[in-house]
């Protein structure tokens, strides 16, 4: 008897740690963050799945760095770390595995794992949804249906964004945009048990609000917390209402788990070359006494708040419009050979980089040619209603502003040279796009560039 009692204590005081864990609050000192996971690779809608200490990933990647509107995006790649900090790429999900077809169309899903089986439920666009299967988390994965499990009509708003809650043996589909919808999955994970529900998210005077897309769900202590992008609400049922609590951390679609039964993390899409190739955040995510989020206050959207281009890794969406070449001669260094005195080079379209908060652009450079003179110009836009749909044309240099900055020719050493975002006659709320000829009037030699930063 004594020691079933003593056995009983132990188990108490387990549970307890364990719990005292869950709902550690404050911020935690060790808790790592790590501000791009796979940089210039393109990865976005991060969708995480823990399994023995490894966090595996389904990612949607985008198509290209040239990409202009539309978030074209062609395939799903399986990621994994068993660390936080180093990934291992394992392979690619096509859409041509699905009843997709050959289409751009791999937005968002989720990833979960039921009898010994692993579910991949996938967006169609902002179509549909449907849902793939595999035997192991980074195997091959087959269509389940051949046909979407949630059909656009099946409820008022475009059923896509899935994310997958599972609580008690109970695996509860969560979509939607504007207003969310869940529903129970079958045990097969073929339908759904239940009609869809709407979810109600609610302000502070009681007025139901209208959300973002791509849901997110966890649940912490007593609370259930429904996060999409960079706001969040709060609830004491899963199927609410919920009461908004406002900003989250800074970011896109997001993704939870929690590492080793102990920290939450996030991780979350950022703007790593463009607002269309973009990059994936790993954050921790704290907690106040009431269960509201703690908001660091360095807390960003990584790159920003500004732009810095290093070019450790690629050129980083930079490439030739005319009159020279565009290469990676090492780590850091961008460069072209000059075969026409008009050379321009231009960046990555979207840079989505907020003028408001940024006022100079640095550029570090070393020119190997005649020239005394380079130009820059940049093109911005101001977000209206249609800022995400209308997209942007390949904009025509000729017509735009040009900033002349004298610059040492035949230059041994890099030098940095310095603007005001403010030289420039119209600068809108976000800075879209740049184009630099970095060696005016000279056909011969060469150019690098170390460095171009917005700040």
């Amino acid at each position: 008897m004594k020691n079933i009692s003593t056995l009983l204590i132990c188990v108490i005081i387990l549970l307890s740690c364990k719990q005292e864990k869950q709902l550690f609050v404050g911020v935690n000192p060790n808790a790592l963050k790590v501000d791009i996971i796979v940089p210039e690779h393109g990865m976005a809608d991060p969708h995480a799945w823990v399994k023995n200490d490894t966090v595996f990933i389904i990612a949607g990647h985008d198509k290209s760095w040239d990409a202009k509107s539309a978030f074209p995006m062609d395939r799903w790649e399986i990621w994994s770390s068993a660390d936080l900090i180093n990934w291992n790429f394992h392979k690619s999900i096509l859409p041509t595995q699905t009843y997709i077809g050959d289409q751009p169309n791999c937005w968002a899903g989720d990833i979960c794992e039921r009898d010994g089986k692993y579910y991949w439920f996938f967006s169609n666009r902002n179509i549909d949804t449907g849902v793939m299967v595999s035997d192991k988390i980074d195997g091959e994965y087959k269509d389940l249906l051949g046909k979407p499990l949630l059909p656009k009509g099946i409820v008022p708003v475009n059923p896509y964004d899935p994310e997958i809650y599972i609580e008690n043996d109970v695996y509860t589909i969560c979509f939607g945009v504007n207003t969310y919808y869940m529903a129970t999955l079958s045990k097969n994970m073929k339908s759904l048990e239940s009609k869809p529900t709407s979810i109600s998210v609610i302000d502070a005077t009681g007025k139901e609000i209208s959300t973002d897309d791509k849901p997110t769900l966890f649940k912490r202590g007593d609370w259930y917390y429904l996060v999409y992008g960079n706001k969040y609400a709060m609830a004491k049922k899963l199927y609410g209402p919920y009461n908004f609590k406002g900003a989250f951390l800074a970011g896109g679609h997001t993704s939870f788990f929690q590492w080793k039964d102990q920290q939450w993390y996030v991780l979350q899409e950022n703007h790593d070359i463009s607002a269309f190739y973009r990059g994936a955040s790993l954050k921790p995510v704290f907690f106040n006494e009431d269960g509201t989020v703690i908001i660091p206050k360095d807390d960003r959207m990584y790159p920003g708040p500004g732009r810095n281009w290093k070019f450790e890794n690629s050129t980083m969406g930079w490439k030739s419009l005319q009159g020279t070449t565009v290469n990676l001669i090492e780590k850091g260094i961008l460069t072209g050979n000059l075969s026409g005195k008009k050379a321009i080079i231009e960046s990555a379209p979207w840079l989505y980089t907020d003028t408001r908060v940024c006022n100079k652009i640095s550029y570090t450079i070393k020119n190997n040619s005649a020239a005394t003179e380079m130009k820059v110009a940049i093109y911005s836009r101001n977000e209206d209603a249609s800022f995400w749909t209308s997209g942007t044309k390949s904009i025509d240099w000729e017509k735009q502003e040009w900033i002349t900055i004298p610059i040492k020719s035949n230059s041994t050493e890099y030098v940095t040279y310095i603007i005001n975002l403010l030289d420039f006659k119209e600068v809108n709320a976000r800075l879209m796009q740049m184009a630099v000829q970095p060696a005016c009037n000279a056909d011969s030699g060469t150019w690098e560039i170390k460095n171009i930063s917005v700040f």
